[in-house]
């Protein structure tokens, strides 16, 4: 019997890809300011989404949980938008960037050894066997949990074009950035309630 999770890596591995292989995320291995802003924007993401998000099993939601300085970051156009999706679907983004450091961030400790402690989880693997398990159990209405994923990579993705652009060009970090409508569907709150990133190995 498949599992939800098989067909969730399946279906939004494309976008996913996208995002992994943006030229931004090559850059962090060399520049110290790039590695800085996929640090931040990790940071705030989680801690949008840890603001609402509500797992049955609190246990695990305990242990997935990071303790985050709120970085100094200019909030743009996007990455507003970006917060907002991860404070209306929290479940879908913990699965982005939960897992996302789950898997990467052995890889990232190496590459941005200053952030050793948000890197960081005891027992890993078990943690990303157990997330996944909690959403092969917990989501009903997979369809649109595909959706929103899909869609948020995609917003990720625009959002390093973002920081790409404004790496090569030197462009000023106020500058006039138009909003990107982020067009979600409505789905209920999976739990009762209110990335991304180099891998070494797994799926999500």
């Amino acid at each position: 019997m498949s599992h939800f999770t098989e067909r969730l890596y399946i279906e939004t591995k494309d976008s996913h890809t996208a995002v992994d292989r943006h030229p931004f995320v090559s850059m962090i291995r060399k520049d110290k300011l790039a590695g800085e802003m996929y640090i931040n924007f990790n940071k705030i993401c989680i801690h949008e989404l840890q603001q609402v998000l509500e797992l049955k099993d609190k246990n695990l939601q305990n242990k997935l949980h990071r303790d985050i300085d709120i970085p100094d970051m200019f909030i743009t156009n996007t990455l507003s938008t970006l917060l907002q999706h991860c404070r209306k679907y929290p479940l879908e983004s913990a699965y982005q960037f939960y897992l996302g450091l789950l898997f990467g961030g052995n890889m990232l400790k190496r590459m941005l050894p200053e952030y050793h402690e948000f890197l960081t989880y005891n027992d890993s693997k078990e943690l990303i066997s157990n997330f996944k398990e909690y959403l092969n159990y917990n989501v009903t209405e997979q369809d649109i949990f595909i959706y929103n994923v899909n869609e948020s990579y995609k917003l990720i993705k625009k959002l390093f074009d973002e920081f790409y652009t404004r790496l090569n060009n030197k462009v000023d970090n106020k500058s006039d950035i138009k909003p990107t409508p982020l067009d979600v569907q409505e789905t209920r709150q999976l739990d009762g309630g209110a990335g991304t990133y180099p891998q070494e190995d797994g799926t999500f």
